[in-house]
Order: structure tokens, then sequence, then C-alpha cells
């Protein structure tokens, strides 16, 4: 999402379709894969918290190109390509002009198709595989209320709703700190990957998000 407006002048007949997926559960893959840090200078992996504004920069990145671009964009959320694939599917079906058969796609099983590519590989094959909603069962009731105080609001305006109040959490004073330092720092670093020698000689791959 991030390459939106430069793929889009390159290509103009370009089409996008941006997959969307609860902050809460993206936030929990990317630390339990551990590789992910806050800052060039942290010791540690990046939090729960780190990670779900990570999640909502992206997002909310994503949407406002959309917006520029409404009739060669489209969302979808990650739960209904879970959950309701044919529904999902031949919603997309209209929008690629493109025959998209749920049967056919898993006839060919392909790649991730056949075998999940996830960071709970222990979970084995795709029989009783479910990533959705992960969430509840991983994290504790304070990490939820934690993270919800944080991305709360995108993650309602994305049709998710919220399992605790947000007005009974009491955010300390590193909450409010990253709250408000840690977009504006997403946003230097990727100005500086894309408009400086150094940066575009940098990789992109940590920007990435993973199932």
């Amino acid at each position: 999402v991030v390459r939106v407006a430069t793929i889009k002048r390159e290509i103009p007949e370009a089409l996008f379709v941006h997959i969307i997926r609860d902050g809460r559960d993206v936030a929990l893959s990317l630390c339990k894969l551990g590789d992910f840090k806050p800052f060039p200078w942290s010791r540690r992996p990046r939090s729960l918290e780190e990670t779900a504004l990570f999640w909502e920069w992206m997002v909310q990145k994503g949407r406002r190109y959309g917006r520029q671009i409404p009739n060669d964009y489209a969302e979808i959320r990650f739960e209904d390509l879970v959950r309701e694939p044919r529904r999902a599917l031949k919603n997309l079906s209209a929008f690629l002009q493109h025959d998209l058969d749920y049967d056919r796609i898993q006839s060919a099983a392909l790649g991730t198709i056949g075998r999940p590519n996830s960071s709970f590989r222990e979970q084995g094959g795709y029989s009783g595989f479910d990533p959705v909603q992960r969430w509840k069962q991983k994290l504790s009731p304070s990490q939820i209320a934690s993270l919800e105080w944080q991305v709360g609001q995108t993650l309602e305006a994305m049709g998710y709703s919220l399992s605790t109040s947000v007005k009974e959490w009491r955010p300390g004073i590193r909450d409010r700190v990253l709250r408000a330092v840690y977009p504006s720092f997403l946003e230097s670093k990727l100005w500086l990957k894309m408009n400086t020698s150094l940066g575009r000689l940098s990789s992109l791959k940590k920007l990435e998000l993973s199932p």
C-alpha cells in the first residue's frame, strides 16, 4: 500500500485490492515472529501496541490512496476471505472483471492455499486451521484493552467490534507518548526510504504484513 501512488503513476490501468485484517490479529502474529523492532536503536522486539499502530498507519495510508482512485481500488476483509470465500471472491470478480472461481482455485491448491503461511505454524496444515480472532484466545484482557485504546477507532471504522470499554482503560505515559510519536516516526521512515539515495537502497521487506 505504500507504493500505490507510484504504481498508479507508472501503470495507469493498475487495479488495487486492499486486504484488511483485524489489527489485533496482525499485532499478535507480527509479535510472534519477533523480528520487528519499533525503532532502529531498540534492543527488544516491537510490542503489541507498536505493531498495532503500525497496522493502523498502513491501513489508513492505503485507504487514503484508495480515495484518490475510487474506481480502481477495492477493499476486502481478510476474515471474509477466510469465512465466506465464495461471496468475497464473487465481489472481487466483478471488480477485477475476472472469474475467481473458488472451487477451481481450491483444486489447484498452490502455495499458501494448500499450506498456510502463518506465524502459528504449530497449528499444522489447513485442516482445522482458523486464523480469525486468534487474539481472543491468545491475548490477556489487559493486552486487548491496551490495543483497543491505541487503535480502537480504526478497528471500528473497519467494522471490527471492540471487546472492552476503551473509556475504562487507563493508559500510562508510555502509551500516550507511543500514540503521539510512532505514526510520525513511520511517516519519516517511509519518506527517507522513498526520497533519499540511501533510502532507495534499503529494503521495505519489514513493512510487509504476514498472516
